[in-house]
């Protein structure tokens, strides 16, 4: 198989809970490129934070952030912007507000709010970019958002969100879980695999000629589009099944042991 381009997820995939990469794992990303092989990131992350773990690991192509929604260059130009149905976004406020979700709206590189239920550490973490609270959500966000989170206190609690929340969508926007406890919302065609599809077209690279490695959910549908999609061995149970290839856990340097094997081709 002549892999040309390698889309990675990050949280979960390339690094855990720490944020931090290992040197096996960036030893092996520094060969891949060396081979010629093109190596992007797709990840729910905003555009800043996923520049700042892009610098870490040496790459310099455009890259897939906020679940797909935009394609952004090492230097910030938009390749490609898929922005939230703006007719959708009270519906989704009041949904949030009457059953006690947290909701963060993600417009400009920065989050709108109205509640922080975390300590600011928390979120600095997660979601690495400015945040705005105002009582009036709507009125605050100053245009079209590209997406959204709800959080749910716990994973129980985050099943029941992810069910009423995909009623709510259905027809008019698509919802994913990216994480135990968050449900992502974003316009009907984004996607990272939607966005990995428009990144190859514009490289002039065959779908069968590219690599997607995930964890989640909301990584399904680019470990499905590319030629060959792998699961890390601790995903979730839908993207296991979605995969062409069960890699060890992350904490295992899952990730690694896939490029050395496929986009490498190394077999021990």
């Amino acid at each position: 198989m002549n892999i040309r381009l390698v889309a990675c997820d990050l949280d979960g995939t390339l690094m855990g809970q720490d944020l931090v990469f290992s040197t096996y794992l960036l030893s092996i990303l520094r060969r891949v490129r060396e081979q010629g092989v093109i190596v992007t990131i797709a990840t729910g992350r905003g555009y800043p934070s996923t520049r700042h773990f892009a610098r870490q690991l040496g790459v310099t192509a455009p890259l897939i952030c906020y679940q797909g929604a935009q394609i952004r260059t090492a230097d910030g130009d938009t390749v490609y912007s898929g922005t939230f149905p703006p007719e959708h976004l009270s519906e989704v406020i009041a949904f949030c507000h009457a059953g006690g979700w947290e909701l963060a709206v993600y417009c400009d590189d920065e989050i709108y709010q109205s509640t922080l239920m975390y300590e600011q550490a928390y979120y600095d973490r997660w979601f690495g970019l400015p945040i705005h609270l105002a009582p009036d959500l709507l009125a605050a966000i100053p245009g079209e958002p590209v997406k959204f989170i709800a959080i749910a206190p716990d994973a129980s609690s985050a099943d029941r969100l992810e069910r009423e929340m995909a009623y709510l969508a259905k027809g008019k926007y698509k919802v994913v879980r990216s994480h135990p406890w968050f449900v992502e919302g974003m316009a009907l065609d984004v996607s990272k695999g939607e966005s990995l599809a428009r990144l190859a077209g514009r490289m002039g690279i065959a779908r069968e000629e590219t690599m997607a490695l995930g964890d989640s959910d909301n990584d399904i549908s680019m470990v499905r589009w590319a030629g060959l999609g792998v699961a890390m061995g601790d995903a979730s149970p839908a993207l296991l099944q979605a995969a062409d290839v069960i890699a060890p856990a992350q904490s295992e340097d899952g990730a690694a042991w896939a490029l050395a094997r496929y986009a490498l081709g190394e077999t021990e």
